[in-house]
């Protein structure tokens, strides 16, 4: 059974982060009364896309790889004069403009950094939240909301490289923390950090490898002048079997930029749809005019040199890996989120709740194939919900409990096993599934209130 409502009299719930999944849950916390607080360790809110910030993991030029419309928070769309595809200063502000629209920012505390999340008790009594320089403060709940990029994975590859060595989490800048300008550089990784930091290596260096363990399929950011995930999005609701929008999502890149092998890549090991798209628009163009030179995976290294799996060599002076992160949460023992170890990632309902208590959530644990922003907008609703059931309608933490024991869903993609995919999402049904629980609890949660008015 859910945990008991023993937090009751507890004063509040805790979001730790103030970045977009942050923002969401505190708004979606105080909308249906509960009282809540925000956690966040740096000076101001944006979380990832705080640019400059200690823990934001964006570079210079980085722009959302999800359309506008696709990304918004619910109810607040982005201004009508911003691109299709924001840069990062405009997400920045589009995100304190929600925070200042819901007034958010009063119920923020800055500068304080979490370090430790431990259970009060017995599940329902509550969480004690230890920050740095403040102590300790019990929680009824917690909402952790904190992102998922906090360690870099880097590939195991045997040897030692002795030139400028880095993972893209440190990336900035063609010029920080490394110059990179007339320089050989190697860019490790197949996915859009690794696409986007190539693209822009092709600009400065003097020579530009980019290192891939398998083909993959490139989605230009437009197609015949509209963003690539709207006109995918209008497949989806239409209700095209997948079968269908493999087809006409093929023709349309083959049309707009080319499929990889009318480049001289290597053909994909899976089929569109089952690895998380790379969104890039100049990747392949530029490996058509020589400034990109694709390899495959990396063997070895011997000093400054480079040993591909086909034996070649190459020298080089940089190395950028831009080979993702591992999905922990560095601050909670990840067995009280279902977790086989205690720095594992989370195994949760929906990477969302656990599967026996109603007082801790994680908010933004997730990989969409399209926008994040709104899907956590959506998973913030539902947490509320799960608190406001847990408080006062057993009826309604009881039916939300036994959905939770439930197997998971099965998606309707299959993804290629791979580290990338452990927290991939297909945005539609994840989606679909979201509105239909929110839904589901709000019925209940009604009809208790009404039966509690009459008596």
């Amino acid at each position: 059974m859910p945990s008991s409502p023993h937090t009751a009299d507890l004063p509040r719930w805790c979001v730790i982060g103030a970045g977009p999944s942050g923002l969401a849950a505190l708004r979606q916390l105080r909308a249906v009364g509960l009282d809540a607080e925000c956690l966040e360790r740096e000076d101001g809110t944006g979380g990832n896309w705080y640019f400059g910030a200690a823990t934001s993991r964006v570079f210079e030029s980085t722009r959302l790889i999800s359309s506008k419309s696709l990304t918004a928070l619910a109810d607040f769309p982005m201004p009508r004069h911003y691109p299709a595809y924001p840069d990062h200063r405009q997400c920045l502000d589009y995100l304190r403009s929600y925070a200042r629209a819901f007034d958010l920012d009063r119920h923020i505390r800055f500068r304080t950094a979490v370090e430790r999340i431990v259970p009060a008790g017995n599940p329902g009594e509550g969480w004690d939240v230890h920050a740095a320089g403040h102590g300790v403060r019990r929680y009824a709940g917690v909402v952790i909301a904190s992102g998922h990029n906090h360690v870099p994975r880097f590939p195991e590859i045997p040897g030692r490289f002795t030139g400028d060595f880095l993972h893209a989490a440190d990336y900035k800048s063609p010029t920080r923390p490394v110059p990179i300008a007339g320089r050989r550089v190697l860019v490790i990784g197949g996915g859009n950090s690794g696409a986007d930091i190539t693209v822009e290596s092709a600009r400065h260096a003097a020579l530009t490898v980019h290192s891939t363990r398998r083909g993959y399929f490139v989605v230009p950011r437009e197609i015949f002048g509209r963003a690539a995930d709207l006109r995918g999005e209008r497949l989806l609701a239409l209700g095209a079997p997948l079968w269908l929008r493999r087809l006409v999502s093929l023709r349309m890149i083959d049309r707009t930029i080319g499929l990889p092998w009318r480049h001289g890549l290597p053909r994909p090991d899976h089929r569109l749809y089952e690895t998380h798209p790379v969104i890039n628009s100049d990747l392949l163009a530029l490996i058509d005019a020589g400034a990109i030179r694709p390899a495959g995976d990396v063997a070895a290294f011997e000093g400054d040199a480079a040993v591909f799996r086909d034996g070649t060599q190459e020298r080089f002076d940089v190395v950028i890996c831009a080979t993702g992160y591992r999905g922990t949460l560095p601050f909670i023992d990840a067995t009280l989120l279902g977790a086989t170890t205690a720095d594992a990632t989370p195994r949760l309902f929906m990477n969302l709740l656990p599967r026996d208590r109603d007082d801790i959530a994680v908010v933004g644990l997730i990989q969409p194939d399209s926008g994040q922003w709104g899907l956590t907008d959506l998973q913030a609703k539902l947490v509320a919900r799960m608190a406001t059931a847990a408080r006062s309608s057993p009826r309604a933490a009881a039916w939300l409990y036994a959905a939770r024991q439930r197997p998971a869903a099965i998606s309707p993609i299959r993804y290629v096993d791979s580290p990338r995919h452990t927290l991939e999402v297909e945005h539609f049904s994840y989606r679909r599934r979201l509105k239909r629980l929110i839904a589901a609890l709000d019925r209940r949660l009604r009809r208790d209130a009404a039966q509690s008015q009459l008596g």
